[in-house]
């Protein structure tokens, strides 16, 4: 069994001797979802690539509550002694358990990336948190997720036998805003944006001309002549996460890959989109100071138009 990364491929290779073809039947979330048959290559194996599937049925939800969000992954490999599957079979099945998450590995780590059992499900060892506010760290946890919560007041916190140190961040100017990403591991991650941020709202609207003269050759001089039609809005928001460690590049690239973000604004869970898509690595040596501004967009139209 292991825990697979769904965003990066996962490699199945068996091979059966005679065999010239096989049929895998792969069940996620405990359901039959596919029946897949290949022939086998010259040295009568065969390979089958399964990631791709299963996050097909994995949709990632955040609330405000972390929960764990993975998924159960299981297959029966047969082999058969002609194309096709067909013919008799060849040997026992070959059965394979996985739990799949919605995380990705990198290129330098090789095929089929897995997360290790027990583990920290975040890159960074440091977090750079507001004061007096609990929070949670990820871990794996025997094919779940697990939140590791921390106190108000907490300066430390071991996860997955790891010790994460906890940075409070005191800020009476501005008002901080969390972010929370699915990770690399596919976790929720939170980071947050402790300095200036800036709303803008975009406009898109349509225009035409129409005629307001009555039947009698007058016309109303508060009508529009000049009118409106299908005006939608949407809105964008800039922040800064702040002065920060180089140790947090990997969070925010991890954040800039993410394909699911949260803004928490108060006490509203907002949606967003990044629409920064290039970052230059920030280093104390380089930059002496290391903090970052990105452009997010609210995943949403600002007039109510879901129908």
């Amino acid at each position: 069994m292991a825990n697979i990364l769904l965003r990066s491929p996962y490699y199945i290779y068996n091979t059966r001797a005679t065999a010239l073809s096989a049929e895998l039947q792969l069940s996620v979330g405990g359901v039959l979802r596919y029946t897949l048959v290949k022939d086998t290559d010259s040295s009568n194996g065969v390979l089958f690539e399964i990631s791709e599937l299963a996050r097909d049925f994995i949709d990632i939800e955040y609330t405000g509550t972390y929960l764990s969000q993975a998924i159960a992954i299981t297959g029966s490999i047969t082999f058969y002694d002609a194309i096709n599957a067909g013919g008799a079979s060849v040997g026992t099945p070959i059965s394979f358990s996985h739990t799949g998450f919605d995380g990705y590995g990198d290129f330098e780590q090789g095929a089929s990336p897995t997360i290790t059992d027990l583990t920290l499900m975040q890159s960074n060892t440091t977090v750079y948190w507001l004061e007096n506010t609990a929070g949670q760290i990820p871990e794996e946890a025997s094919g779940s997720i697990n939140y590791a919560t921390f106190s108000t007041s907490a300066t430390n916190l071991s996860v997955g036998g790891i010790t994460v140190n906890i940075k409070r961040i005191c800020e009476p100017k501005f008002e901080p805003i969390k972010v929370t990403f699915v990770n690399k591991f596919g976790a929720l991650q939170d980071l947050w944006f402790f300095k200036k941020s800036i709303e803008r709202l975009a406009v898109q609207k349509e225009k035409y001309k129409r005629s307001i003269v009555t039947s009698t050759g007058t016309y109303n001089t508060s009508k529009h002549s000049n009118t409106i039609l299908n005006a939608k809005g949407s809105e964008k928001i800039t922040m800064n996460t702040g002065f920060m460690d180089e140790g947090m590049n990997e969070p925010i690239k991890e954040m800039l890959l993410s394909e699911q973000v949260w803004a928490t604004i108060g006490s509203n869970v907002l949606p967003v989109i990044l629409d920064t898509e290039s970052l230059t690595y920030k280093t104390s040596v380089n930059d002496r100071l290391v903090d970052y501004t990105i452009d997010f967009s609210y995943a949403y139209d600002t007039i109510n138009n879901i129908r």
